[in-house]
C-alpha cells in the first residue's frame, strides 16, 4: 500500500472531491473529523458537483492516460485524497496520481476502478468478496456520535419514503404503525418528521395524526434547517426508523440512540436494504416494530456502540501513514 509522505508530519493534509450529494459528503467529512481527534487536519475540498457530462468523461480520460488534473485549483500539497460517490472516482485517482498519494472512498468502487484505490471503506451489507484493499464496516460513516445528552421523554420517528426498485411504500399500514407507537407510549413527547422521498399523502397524513395527539409535532423535512435531524439524534433517547433509509438508520445509532425499526416489503430478496435489515435486527443493534408490539424488547439493544466514522480514520492512520 502506497504510504502519505514519509517526513514527520504533525499535520495531515487531505483533499477531499465532494460531489453535492449530502449523504456522500458525510461519510467524507465524517472521516475526517474522526481524524482530527487524532492528528490536525487540514481539508481542501475539490467540488465536482456543476460538472457537465463530458467534463466527467475528460476526467475518466485524464486518469487512464496519465494527465495532469486540469481545471482544479490545487494546493501545493496534499497526504491523502478521499471521495465518496461514483462521479468522485476519477477526479479522486487523478489527484492520487498527481500527488502521489493514497487514495480513499466510502464504497464498492466500479470494477474499473477498484484496484486503484488504496482503502475503500465497504459496508458488510454489500455482500463484497474480501479483497485486500477493503475494509468492511456496520453501513457507512458519518458525522454523527454520540454526545450522551438523550432524554428519555423524547423520541424521534423519521420516514424515507418510495424507492420503485428495492420495496413497495405501504402508506397505511406505516401510518397505521406510527399512530399506534404515539397513542401507545404517550409518556413520550414524539417528533415525527418526513424525508425527501416521503410521499405527500404520507406526511399529510403524519401531520394530522401529529395535530391529534397532545404527545406529537410533525416537521417536514422541507422546514427544518441544515443540522436539524442530527439535533434530533442528539437530544431524543429512541428513534423510528423505515429500513429503507441506511443512512438514517446509521446515523441515529452512531448518535448512541436505542433504534427501533419499520421493516419494508422488499422486492427483491437478495437487496442490499434487505440484507443490512436483517444483519441489524440479527446482531440486535434494532428492534422491529412486530417485536415490539409484542412487549419483547431488547433491554440490552445497542450494546454494541457504533462509531465507524472513527474506525475508518484509526484504519488510514495505521495502514497510510504507518511512520507517523
Amino acid at each position: 500500500m502506497k504510504s502519505m509522505n514519509n517526513r514527520k508530519k504533525e499535520v495531515l493534509d487531505v483533499l477531499v472531491v465532494v460531489d453535492g450529494r449530502p449523504g456522500h459528503e458525510k461519510q467524507s467529512f465524517g472521516i475526517i473529523k474522526a481524524l482530527g481527534n487524532r492528528v490536525k487536519v487540514n481539508t481542501f475540498v475539490v467540488d465536482i458537483s456543476k460538472k457537465k457530462f463530458f467534463q466527467q468523461l475528460k476526467s475518466y480520460g485524464t486518469f487512464f492516460f496519465s494527465l495532469p488534473p486540469g481545471e482544479i485549483t490545487l494546493p501545493d500539497h496534499a497526504d491523502l485524497v478521499i471521495g465518496t460517490g461514483t462521479r468522485t472516482h476519477s477526479t479522486v485517482l487523478n489527484l492520487k496520481k498527481y500527488f502521489k498519494i493514497p487514495a480513499v472512498t466510502c464504497m464498492t468502487p466500479s470494477l474499473h476502478f477498484r484496484k486503484y484505490f488504496d482503502v475503500c471503506f465497504v459496508p458488510e451489507h454489500d455482500n463484497c468478496t474480501a479483497r485486500a484493499n477493503y475494509f468492511f464496516t456496520y453501513g457507512a460513516p458519518n458525522t454523527s456520535t454520540d454526545k450522551r445528552k438523550h432524554s428519555e421523554e423524547k423520541g424521534l420517528i423519521v420516514l424515507g419514503g418510495v424507492d420503485a426498485k428495492s420495496h413497495d411504500w405501504n402508506h397505511k399500514d406505516i401510518t397505521d404503525k406510527i399512530t399506534k407507537i404515539i397513542f401507545t407510549e404517550k409518556n413520550i413527547q414524539w417528533i415525527v418528521s418526513s424525508s425527501p422521498r416521503t410521499p405527500a399523502p404520507t406526511a399529510a397524513v403524519l401531520a394530522e395524526i401529529a395535530r391529534t395527539a397532545d404527545n406529537a409535532e410533525f416537521f417536514d423535512y422541507k422546514d427544518t434547517a441544515k443540522g436539524w435531524i442530527e439535533e434530533q439524534y442528539d437530544s431524543c433517547a429512541r428513534v423510528w426508523v423505515t429500513t429503507d433509509s441506511i443512512s438514517m438508520l446509521y446515523e441515529a445509532l452512531s448518535s448512541g440512540c436505542r433504534v427501533y425499526v419499520l421493516t419494508m416489503p422488499w422486492k427483491d430478496g437478495g437487496n442490499k436494504f434487505k440484507k443490512n435489515e436483517e444483519l441489524l435486527i440479527k446482531k440486535g443493534l434494532v428492534t422491529p416494530y412486530s417485536s415490539w408490539e409484542k412487549g419483547k424488547v431488547d433491554q440490552s439493544i445497542n450494546t454494541i456502540k457504533l462509531n465507524e466514522a472513527q474506525r475508518c480514520a484509526d484504519h488510514i492512520l495505521q495502514t497510510c501513514w504507518q511512520e507517523n
